[in-house]
């Protein structure tokens, strides 16, 4: 998922499902490695979907310009993370997941 949804190419659709996905196992798995894998992912793809824009070689496909005024460093909370997990939770992604062929 991390490749497919959360890649250099990515869009609110793939985020958002990647988000719900990475919630869930964070909240539901009692293995601790999975758990903190979820967690690490978790910040990675709400950090992502929060960025509205396309920056270096991340390219949001539904915000292709890059804008300069977001141009500065951003730090985010675990709590931020789920905070923003739990505001996606209601949103029903329209895509499924994808099989990645190499």
């Amino acid at each position: 998922m991390m490749t497919s949804h959360i890649g250099v190419i990515r869009d609110d659709d793939r985020l958002v499902e990647a988000v719900q996905t990475f919630a869930d196992i964070e909240r539901d798995t009692g293995n601790i490695a999975l758990r903190n894998m979820a967690t690490t992912a978790l910040l990675v793809a709400t950090s992502a979907w929060a960025r509205r824009e396309s920056r270096g070689a991340h390219y949001r496909a539904d915000y292709p310009a890059e804008r300069p005024a977001p141009a500065r460093r951003t730090m985010t909370t675990l709590a931020a993370a789920r905070e923003i997990a739990a505001s996606l939770s209601g949103r029903a992604p329209v895509r499924s997941a994808q099989p990645i062929i190499a």
